[in-house]
This record gives structure tokens, C-alpha cells and sequence, in this order.
């Protein structure tokens, strides 16, 4: 020991007395998961170990004998060369032990599951299923080391790329073969992944009590790992699901936080923000063709984006996000008829979904000759950010001369005017558009505009309860809420 070590306390680790000792003392250090007195020793007796390590590679015969101590002795192997690997930047060790990689099980199952993750990537859910089947039965008989981590994934990949391919039914067994195979691996992470993926094919299949058990245990890990927050809402979804889940519904969204409506604080504090929750989560390849689409009909290519949404709608039936997409697409197209049927099937799929009743009930009478197809681009041409506040003003007086009975135009001319300080001018608009509203999606979003510019009174407080009202706009029935628990003392714009 030299000066410095003595003068700072530091001892030098003995020796081990011989290649067993040391490799024992090693083995201690990946079991108990010291990481420093694993480090410590490798970098002490580095030259030693990397002389020994592959006469270690020869499994002792008592060894062998017992499932138990082989276990131990592979992952002793592996902690020590993944040690050299990590903390000496000396690869050697885990490059002895895999192998050539054209024999090795382990470079072999890595080199398809990185072909088959970059398959799915590209929604090639098929291809990726072509090569995780044959690699999950060469796998099979492995044990010890990471196998229990290789097939859990390989499982999941398998479980997803079924359950994305609209099969839900066989994602099921397999999510709970990669949920096992975690539990014996004791990995926590993984159990919390495979728990969340199985609640969502239960959920997606309608299996309420399934999904409801599947989300109870889900919140008791999340707990465990200290994820408190999202412990809280699986608890909730748990109690939700088995009750019987809506199709769809509004959900809050408090600083990054979820809420159910009944769950949010009395004073809301941090940003608020709602958000449609359904059912069942959307399929990835049918949500990536509604994204095509909606780019191709920004573009005008109404035909294809309309024929890319209606194959979105095969892949996924459940989806309203094509149906309503398509509706809107129709309407550019001047096939009102048409539209009125896509989106009585968004309202059969996701009740309130987005302003699917308005627009139902717009679309309805530009078919019927009732009210002008122009209202139509004109409501769209009010939502572009790039207006003026005096076009848009004049363009939503525009809209009530030409289709009185559009109370669109109202709300949009209301909020114009109350954002230039013109607030007189709004109330009377607001009112007006009350006056002649028959469509409740809509009234129950001018009744919340209104309720938003006014003190709080009786009569305030009765303009939010009627705008909570079923059939109404499901978004203007949530600010309804919040605003009627919180009183007057903030406003929030819809």
C-alpha cells in the first residue's frame, strides 16, 4: 500500500487466494447487485480475470446437477462480463461469450427482433409475425441469463403485431405468456408493459370484467414502482370498466395529469385541458391512414383522401376518426347524402365525438336544400388561423345573412367581438343565436360562450346545467362542470 493510500484511507482488496475464490467473490458482487464492489474487484484484478474467465466458461459438474446453481453461475458470468463491458469499456469477455454471431442463439434473436421492430415501424405487422413465430421456438429451451427477458419480449412483439392486425382475441395469450415470463424474471418494468398492453386487448374485445381485474393489479404494481399518479387512474379505469365503460367521454387533463370529471379538485390549479376518451385505443396502421388522408385532403385530393379513409375504417371498425374525417371529405365533395350516413356512424361509435352532432345536423339540411352548402366552407374557412379579426367578423356576419338559422356563425361572431373588447355586441350575438339554436351540440356550446361573459347568478347557473344536458356537445358539457364547481372566479374559453 502506498503513502497516499494510507493517508487517505484506502486499502487495497486482498488477493484472492486462488482462480475459485476470486471468481466467487465476484459471483457475491452480481447477486447481492453491489455494483461498486463488483467494479471495484474487476478493476483490481482485471488481468487475472480476463487470464481465467475461460476456463470459468466450463460449467463445474456440480453445478450442472442443480437447476439452481447453474442459474446462478450463467448470471455470475454474464454480471462479471457485462461489468467489463460497462465500467472498463472491455468488450472481450460478452464477445467470448456469445460466440460467432451466426451460431449464437442470443445475436441471432437480437439481429429479429431488431428486423422485426423495424417492420412494425412501417406497419408491416404480418412480415414481423413471420419472423417472431420460428424465433420464439428456437428460443424456447433456453434458460438462465436473460432467456426469461428474451422471450417476454419476443412474446409482446408477437402479442402486439396480432393485436395491431385488428386480432385482438390472439394478442390475449401471448401478452400474458410475456406478463409470466416477466414475473419469473423478476422484472418489474416488464410486468407494469405487459399489464397495461393486456388491459387494452381486454378492453378493445368489450371483456369488461377481464380488462376491469387486469387494470386493478396494474395500479397496485404502478404503486409499488412508486407511480403514484398513474397507480390513482387505474384505479379509477378499473372501477370504470367494470361498470360498464362509455363508448366515448370527456376526461380532463390537469398539468399532465388525467382526471375523470368528478375527480377534479375543487380549485384547479396549472393548465386544464379536455380530452376524448374511448373505449377502446385506435389501431396504428388504420390512424396512420387517416393521417395520410387528412394530408391529402389539406392538399384537395378529396377522392384519395376519401378512399384512404374508408380503408382506415376496414382495418379498424371500431375507429370513429376515419368515419368523421370521411364525413367532412364528402361535404367538400358536395355529397351531403352520403356524409349524413358517416356520421350517424360516428355517433354510433363514439357518441359527442368531437362536433359530429352540429355537423350531422349542418350536413342534414344542405342535403335537404335547407340550408346552403356555402355555410358549410365558410364555418371551415373560420377556423383557419390565418383571418383577420375584422375578416373574420365580416365573414361570420356574412354567414348569418345567407343561413340565419346556422347558430355556427353566432358563436364564432360572439367570441370575434368579445376577444376586441366589444362585449355588448357579443351578449346581444350570443343571445341571438340562442334565440333561433335548435341543434343542442350547438346550443349547449353558445349557452357556455354566454354563461363564460357573465358574473355568477341563478340564471348563469342554469344556462351551464342545460348545456350538461344529454345530446349536447360533450366538451361545452365539461367546462359546464368545471365552471359551475369553481364558481366565478375564472373563465375558461371552449
Amino acid at each position: 500500500m502506498g503513502f497516499f493510500d494510507r493517508l487517505f484511507g484506502r486499502a487495497a482488496p486482498a488477493a484472492p487466494a486462488s482462480p475459485d475464490s476470486l471468481r466467487e467473490r465476484l459471483f457475491e458482487a452480481v447477486h447481492s447487485g453491489d455494483g461498486a464492489a463488483l467494479t471495484q474487484l474487476c478493476t483490481a484484478h482485471e488481468t487475472e480475470i480476463l487470464e481465467y474467465f475461460p476456463a470459468w466458461q466450463k460449467v463445474p459438474e456440480e453445478a450442472r446437477q442443480d437447476p439452481a446453481r447453474l442459474q446462478r453461475y450463467g448470471q455470475g458470468l454474464v454480471g462479471i462480463a457485462q461489468c467489463f463491458a460497462e465500467a472498463r469499456n472491455r468488450p472481450e469477455l460478452l464477445q467470448l461469450m456469445m460466440g460467432p454471431p451466426a451460431g449464437n442463439p442470443i445475436v441471432r434473436w437480437q439481429e429479429t427482433r431488431d428486423r422485426a421492430s423495424k417492420l412494425m415501424e412501417t406497419f408491416d405487422f404480418e412480415g414481423a409475425l413471420a419472423l417472431l413465430a420460428p424465433e420464439a421456438e428456437r428460443i424456447r429451451g433456453l434458460s438462465g441469463g436473460s432467456a426469461e427477458s428474451m422471450k417476454a419480449i419476443t412474446s409482446g412483439q408477437m402479442a402486439t403485431c396480432h393485436f395491431q392486425s385488428g386480432s385482438a382475441e390472439a394478442s390475449v395469450p401471448l401478452f400474458r405468456q410475456a406478463l409470466e415470463h416477466c414475473r419469473t424474471g423478476d422484472d418489474a418494468e416488464g410486468i407494469a408493459a405487459s399489464l397495461g398492453s393486456l388491459f387494452e386487448a381486454h378492453r378493445y374485445l368489450g371483456q369488461s370484467a377481464e380488462a376491469a381485474s387486469v387494470a386493478a393489479e396494474y395500479a397496485t404494481v404502478l404503486e409499488h414502482m412508486g407511480q403514484g399518479a398513474r397507480a390513482r387512474r387505474f384505479k379509477k379505469l378499473a372501477d370504470i370498466v367494470r361498470r360498464g365503460e362509455p363508448l366515448n367521454r370527456v376526461v380532463a387533463d390537469l398539468s399532465g395529469a388525467s382526471f375523470e370529471l368528478d375527480e377534479l379538485p375543487p380549485v384547479i390549479e396549472g393548465n386544464l385541458r379536455f380530452a376524448f376518451c374511448r373505449n377502446r385505443i385506435g389501431l396504428a396502421r388504420a390512424l396512420a391512414l387517416v393521417q395520410r388522408g387528412r394530408e391529402r385532403g389539406q392538399e384537395g385530393h378529396f377522392e384519395e383522401a376519401l378512399s384512404l379513409f374508408s380503408e382506415a375504417s376496414r382495418l379498424d371498425p371500431h375507429a370513429p376518426e376515419p368515419r368523421y374525417d370521411g364525413a367532412v371529405t364528402l361535404l367538400y365533395l358536395q355529397r351531403p347524402s352520403e356524409a349524413v350516413a358517416w356520421y350517424d356512424e360516428v355517433e354510433a361509435l363514439a357518441p359527442g365525438w368531437f362536433h359530429c352532432r352540429a355537423e350531422r345536423w349542418l350536413t342534414a339540411g344542405i342535403a335537404a336544400g335547407r340550408i346552403p352548402h356555402l355555410a358549410f366552407t365558410s364555418l371551415r374557412k373560420l377556423e383557419s388561423p390565418d383571418l383577420s379579426a375584422e375578416e373574420r367578423v365580416q365573414l361570420a356576419r356574412r354567414g348569418i345573412r345567407e343561413a340565419p338559422g346556422v347558430t355556427g356563425f353566432h358563436l364564432h361572431l360572439g367570441r370575434q367581438l368579445a376577444a376586441l373588447g366589444r362585449q355588448d355586441e357579443a351578449r346581444e350575438v350570443l343571445a341571438l343565436g340562442l334565440a333561433q339554436g335548435e341543434e343542442p351540440d350547438m346550443r349547449s356550446r353558445l349557452l357556455v360562450e354566454q354563461a363564460n361573459h357573465e358574473p355568477p347568478s341563478p340564471e348563469r347557473d342554469r344556462k351551464l346545467y342545460e348545456a350538461m344536458a344529454p345530446g349536447g356537445n360533450l366538451v361545452a358539457g365539461a367546462m359546464a362542470v368545471v365552471m359551475l364547481r369553481m364558481g366565478g372566479g375564472q373563465r375558461h374559453l371552449h
